[in-house]
């Protein structure tokens, strides 16, 4: 007689989660969660990021940006049919927006408001994704309470992003808007840590295979 199978009681695919299964109730002892956006100078962004993953966001950045709006800033009158003309331009004025919306992740317990630059904002590419970004919140969280050693809930307001990473991390769970009002309401300047692209990748990013 052949063996019975165990049964696996975790769902293999994401949204075969059901909801009541991503809620995890406030206790007032969790690290919440969330993802956003700030505004911050140019200069300020720039140094959050590779050389080469600037570079790519400036060009996507241009792409997706009205030229006829920075010749006006420019004062500078030229064919905007020739994009020749149009592009010598941009290299050699290495013209910059003032300020940038940056988007982030952004983690909170007690004392601790971590924060981490995910990228410059380019809205027509981000927005249709953004629960990738509470993703990298929740990650943030985890690495937080890692770090703690506390063995407490990780909470995030975006259903998607929870279910996609139920089966990845123990004790992360949804709780709606208001009760992460906290690491939505975090800004950069309030921060006890801020997470560049290197710091990230210098402190976590050989453990991005661990469960925890």
């Amino acid at each position: 007689m052949g063996k019975r199978k165990r049964k696996n009681h975790n769902p293999p695919f994401p949204w075969m989660v059901e909801e009541d299964n991503l809620f995890i109730a406030p206790t007032g002892n969790e690290i919440v969660t969330d993802a956003g956006w700030e505004k911050i100078s140019f200069e300020e962004a720039r140094k959050l990021f590779s050389p080469e993953t600037f570079q790519e966001w400036y060009e996507l950045f241009l792409e997706n940006t009205d030229i006829s709006e920075i010749l006006s800033e420019s004062n500078i009158d030229i064919d905007l049919d020739d994009e020749s003309v149009i592009d010598n331009f941009l290299q050699r004025s290495n013209w910059a927006p003032k300020q940038v919306n940056l988007v982030v992740a952004k983690a909170i317990y007690k004392n601790y408001a971590w924060v981490r630059g995910l990228m410059i904002s380019t809205p027509d590419v981000e927005e249709p994704y953004f629960h990738n970004y509470e993703m990298e919140a929740i990650r943030l969280g985890v690495k937080l309470r890692k770090y703690i050693k506390e063995d407490i809930p990780v909470i995030n307001d975006c259903k998607d992003a929870v279910r996609h990473l139920h089966g990845r991390y123990t004790l992360i769970g949804w709780q709606p808007r208001n009760c992460v009002t906290a690491a939505h309401n975090l800004k950069i300047s309030k921060a006890t840590k801020v997470y560049s692209q290197l710091l990230w990748d210098e402190d976590w990013v050989d453990e991005e295979d661990e469960i925890y």
